[in-house]
């Protein structure tokens, strides 16, 4: 197996984006075929999608990371997602969002990271809102319910973390 993802490699290194893709479009249609791990083309190609200021090897890379991603499961499916969401930031940061475009598209990524919310920013303003005022009536009564102020600290933490990213 390890000769047979060596010949594949050596067969693809010196070939353009084109061929890449081509390469992983039986993993795209579902086909169950030994081949290259879909991080190594990653790997790979990223640096180079980098290096060339190149979209069509961003999409390769892109592809082939988030094909790691449905192939995968648990912590190794979120990094895929990850690598894939980064590299998406890099190149929006460099040149720009562009709608429906499968590299460019800033849609993709804000879709990524609401999906991950465990909390929505609906939800969030209501309890600022609601909060608030408990603040408040805490402030002048010292009476408030020890319930009332653990559900408040509870709350508050909770946002506080959606609000630094560590609630994903």
């Amino acid at each position: 197996m390890q000769n047979d993802q060596q010949s594949i490699f050596n067969s693809l290194k010196d070939k353009g984006p084109e061929a890449w893709r081509g390469y992983l479009h039986p993993f795209e249609d579902g086909k169950t075929i030994p081949g290259l791990s879909m991080l190594v083309i990653f790997h790979y190609v990223a640096p180079l999608a980098k290096e060339q200021g190149s979209l069509d090897w961003a999409e390769v890379a892109v592809r082939a990371v988030e094909l790691e991603a449905r192939m995968s499961s648990g912590i190794e499916s979120e990094n895929a997602r990850f690598w894939a969401m980064r590299l998406r930031s890099w190149f929006i940061a460099k040149m720009g969002s562009r709608s429906n475009h499968f590299v460019l598209d800033k849609e993709v990524i804000l879709n990524w990271v609401m999906e991950g919310l465990k909390l929505s920013v609906q939800s969030a303003k209501e309890k600022i809102s609601s909060h608030a005022e408990l603040r408040a009536l805490a402030k002048k009564s010292s009476n408030t319910d020890t319930e009332d102020r653990q559900r408040l600290r509870d709350d508050l933490s909770e946002l506080s973390a959606l609000s630094t990213g560590l609630v994903l």
